[in-house]
């Protein structure tokens, strides 16, 4: 049997924010979640249930202008049931409260969110954890939002895995003030210092560093999640970063690099997100022979879907 670590799971879009929607109805998801059981999937993330005035569902809490009229995270849930998948759930990203800083605001809807979700979701077998969707930065000390809601969600179901998704802050976030490995490495030292007991999981996003500098944080970020027992997974970016447009399926060499770089240091590796980027459904047609491409690779590399 192979140990070649291949993708096991992905976040799901399921509300418009800086990708387009795929205007998938009940139908098309069945078809996507058969294709992740054949893809070798554990594991599907509810990336956020609502986004600035948009959401999965018509929420009394989110109170969205624009929302599905049918609640698409039961049927997502629905389709996890189905396919054996473990589920996290997303919560509310306001785009409004969080960015001013004003972290005491976007705990407030969150936390009236995770009670209404409970009630909602918590009977479906597959509702395996909750996902905490402020990646934040340096610039937003996220463990404002993190810990309270944590805390909420711990209260709740202590067995329920919690996950993150930060960024490596690199080059290709800023290119006049990049964070090096080295701070990279103090930063989350403290951040996962101040969580501790809170956190299961981190998949670190690896689309903010130059593809030759990923090794080096993906080294220390090894190092910082031993030393506070959090499992360190791979945020496998499927979307390219590198081209003048928002955002196109990545190019094949390019995810095939990361995917090898982080082999020796993860337990488990994810993507942003394959619906739209690694997809024989997908709007793109070059996530078409994304697909084809990936399945061909890790096949060669010995594991059997």
């Amino acid at each position: 049997m192979s140990s070649f670590k291949i993708i096991t799971g992905t976040f799901l879009d399921g509300v418009a924010a800086d990708v387009p929607s795929n205007n998938w109805d009940q139908s098309d998801w069945r078809k996507q979640f058969d294709i992740f059981k054949t893809m070798g999937l554990d594991t599907v993330i509810i990336i956020r249930v609502g986004f600035a005035d948009s959401a999965m569902y018509k929420s009394p809490v989110m109170r969205p202008t624009i929302y599905e009229d049918d609640d698409l995270v039961e049927l997502m849930f629905g389709e996890a049931d189905r396919t054996g998948l473990k589920m996290y759930l997303g919560l509310y990203d306001s785009e409004e409260h969080w960015v001013k800083n004003d972290w005491d605001e976007e705990i407030k809807i969150n936390r009236r969110l995770i009670d209404e979700m409970w009630q909602r979701y918590r009977g479906h077998p597959s509702f395996y954890g909750w996902y905490l969707c402020h990646e934040g930065s340096m610039e937003y000390h996220q463990t404002q939002i993190w810990k309270p809601l944590a805390r909420i969600m711990r209260e709740l179901d202590a067995h329920k895995k919690i996950l993150v998704s930060p960024r490596y802050a690199g080059s290709k976030w800023s290119k006049e003030r990049p964070i090096s490995p080295e701070q990279h490495y103090k930063h989350f030292d403290y951040v996962f210092g101040e969580m501790q007991g809170l956190l299961d999981s981190a998949a670190f996003m690896d689309g903010h560093v130059a593809f030759r500098d990923l090794e080096a944080y993906v080294k220390v970020t090894h190092a910082v999640c031993q030393k506070h027992q959090i499992e360190f997974w791979s945020n496998l970016e499927t979307f390219d970063r590198d081209m003048p447009m928002r955002f196109p399926p990545i190019e094949w060499i390019k995810l095939k690099h990361k995917l090898e770089v982080v082999q020796p240091y993860v337990s488990k590796i994810i993507s942003f997100e394959l619906p739209h980027f690694l997809s024989p459904f997908a709007t793109y047609p070059a996530a078409h022979g994304l697909y084809k491409r990936y399945l061909d690779y890790v096949r060669k590399k010995g594991v059997s879907l």
